[in-house]
Order: structure tokens, then sequence, then C-alpha cells
């Protein structure tokens, strides 16, 4: 897996950069400026082709009610078609915006996710990455992956976002 070697890795505390989304619905979406909760996570997906990817979304459509009791909200983002975005959405019935389209290079050399530019069995594509966001847009907690696997989870997020709000 690549790197882009100028890309630098989002840390605890950083602001998270500015990034315009489209959503399968067609809403543009600016990260993290037109996020609604006070708590958000932010999940890079590598694509609907993807079985790991799409098993994280469904859990935390699963995990959806508990989260934004906690004024926690969820947005998740690939490199996908819009058709291919669209059908894992109504599949899976997810609840949370999904923004496809997203590019390999701006999102790679943004944000520091790995990704795969010359892959064997799909287009170029970026690996699994997901951001916890604070009310002011600062990451609180970064994860990268090089690979299918190693994501978060909603249970550790709601769980990390309830630590947070107890010792701030």
């Amino acid at each position: 897996m690549a790197r882009k070697a100028n890309a630098p890795l989002l840390d605890a505390g950083d602001p998270f950069p500015a990034l315009e989304l489209t959503l399968t619905d067609g809403r543009r979406l600016t990260l993290p400026a037109d996020l609604s909760r006070p708590y958000n996570v932010v999940l890079v997906n590598r694509g609907a082709w993807c079985p790991y990817c799409v098993a994280q979304l469904e859990a935390f459509q699963a995990g959806l009610v508990k989260l934004a009791q906690e004024g926690i909200g969820v947005i998740s983002l690939s490199t996908d078609r819009r058709d291919q975005a669209s059908a894992v959405v109504a599949e899976h019935r997810l609840e949370f915006p999904v923004a496809y389209g997203a590019s390999v290079d701006t999102v790679a050399e943004t944000l520091g996710v790995y990704y795969d530019p010359h892959p064997t069995h799909t287009a170029p594509h970026l690996q699994s990455a997901g951001f916890v966001l604070d009310p002011r847009g600062r990451v609180l907690l970064a994860v990268y992956s090089s690979g299918a696997i190693g994501r978060l989870v909603w249970q550790d997020v709601l769980g990390f976002v309830k630590y947070v709000k107890s010792h701030s």
C-alpha cells in the first residue's frame, strides 16, 4: 500500500482539514464545517466491493441510535461511483450520510490515508481510516489501516466519547 510522502497523518488535537464531498442524495457537504452533531465519526472506506467496509457500515447503522443519543454523528466516504454507493445505502438501510466519488489523490493528500493506486481487482481506492472529531472539528482520534482490516467500531467510539466528555 502506498501513502503520499508529503501527506501528514492527522493526530489528536489537529484540526480536521476541509474536505468537499458529494452525498448519495445529491447534497454537497464540507467537512468538518457542515457536520451537525457535536461529535462526529468520519469513516473512509475502500468501497462497496469490500465486505469489511460493508460490515463496518452495517455495524455503525446498528449503533446509530446510541451514538446519536450521545451527540455523535456518522459520515462515510469512498471513491465509489454514485450508483455503487447508493446501492449500499439502500441495501443496508443506512441512515447516515454517505459520500461517493471521493478523489483518491485529494483524500490521501489531505487526510494522510493509505491508498492503492494500482490494484489488480478493483479501481484505485482508499484504504480504511476513521476519525473521531470533537465539537470544534478537531481530531480526537485517528485510525489508519494499510489494508482491509483495522478500523473503528461504534462501541469503541461511543465509549471513547463518553470518556472524553466526562473528563473535559
